[in-house]
């Protein structure tokens, strides 16, 4: 059920954005805005990324076999860090066009006041991608699914560079032309947003393909879950990554010497178990036995 509600918004997606783009251009196009043509080249590269968040789903779901004994989940981590780093290609670009937009206006060659209802089609892009990016967000949240919460920012990102847009499209139409360069002022500021939240993505998703750790206040409850078990001592050595939505648990315990095989493995199966119901059914737990003296 998770991954039907996964590629249905992934496919709704697809298609809005194709709709936004030839909406943009066309606008822009027509309406003489040049800020509006490169939002629609935004509105493509999110369509680009849908395709890869789809490509990544597929992949990633497939069962584990001999090459991939994980599984295929870090296929999903991939397009994700692939995500973040568009997003910082775009905010980079979004950048650099605003800065060559307004060194041209201190210079005194002023920007073309564009159509009145390329206003509308930069509030209209704005509502429907930040829908978007909730109803994307929501499903990434439910299912866990890093490549879907690093589309969703993407959404966002669109959303804020049509922000950029109706600002200098208003400012010129309500106070006047000269305010027309409030547009690539905004849009500079929403670069250096964008920039954030790329870094963000990328430092979370390049990490888990490194096989980074899990956050330490998380291993050291995974410790104290071994240390609630009365014949469990000293947990060590424990060892913690991501393959893609499913974490990986690597710990050594120590059990009485002279414990029978039937009770120490009852009791690391129960640790399994509630590692199990506080990570997931899906968690990998491999754990060490170790004698101590009685």
């Amino acid at each position: 059920m998770s991954a039907f509600r996964e590629r249905r918004i992934t496919h709704i997606s697809i298609w809005i954005n194709f709709g936004l783009s030839a909406a943009k251009i066309a606008g822009g196009l027509l309406g003489r805005s040049q800020a509006l043509i490169a939002d629609a080249v935004h509105s493509l590269s999110d369509a680009a990324t849908d395709f890869g968040v789809l490509w990544g789903l597929r992949f990633s779901s497939k069962p584990c076999d001999d090459d991939h004994a994980y599984g295929h989940g870090k296929y999903e981590t991939l397009v994700a860090a692939i995500i973040g780093l568009a997003l910082g290609v775009v905010a980079v670009e979004i950048a650099h066009r605003a800065i060559v937009l307004i060194a041209a206006t201190l210079r005194g060659n002023p920007l073309p006041p564009p159509a009145l209802y390329v206003l509308w089609i930069a509030l209209f892009s704005i509502a429907l991608k930040e829908a978007l990016y909730r109803v994307t967000m929501r499903v990434a949240r439910t299912t866990g699914s890093p490549a879907l919460r690093a589309n969703a920012w993407h959404h966002r990102s669109d959303a804020f560079s049509s922000i950029a847009t109706a600002i200098g499209v208003g400012a010129a139409a309500l106070l006047g032309n000269r305010w027309v360069i409030l547009d690539p002022v905004a849009a500079l500021l929403v670069s250096a947003f964008l920039l954030r939240v790329a870094w963000s993505i990328l430092r979370q998703q390049v990490g888990e393909l490194t096989d980074s750790s899990l956050e330490p206040a998380l291993c050291q409850e995974i410790i104290a879950m071994a240390q609630a078990i009365p014949e469990i001592q000293n947990p060590h050595d424990l060892r913690t990554r991501m393959v893609g939505r499913t974490p990986v648990i690597d710990l050594h315990i120590q059990l009485p010497a002279d414990l029978p095989l039937h009770k120490a493995h009852t009791i690391s199966t129960d640790l399994e178990k509630t590692l199990h119901h506080r990570f997931g059914k899906e968690t990998i737990v491999n754990l060490h036995l170790e004698p101590y003296p009685s």
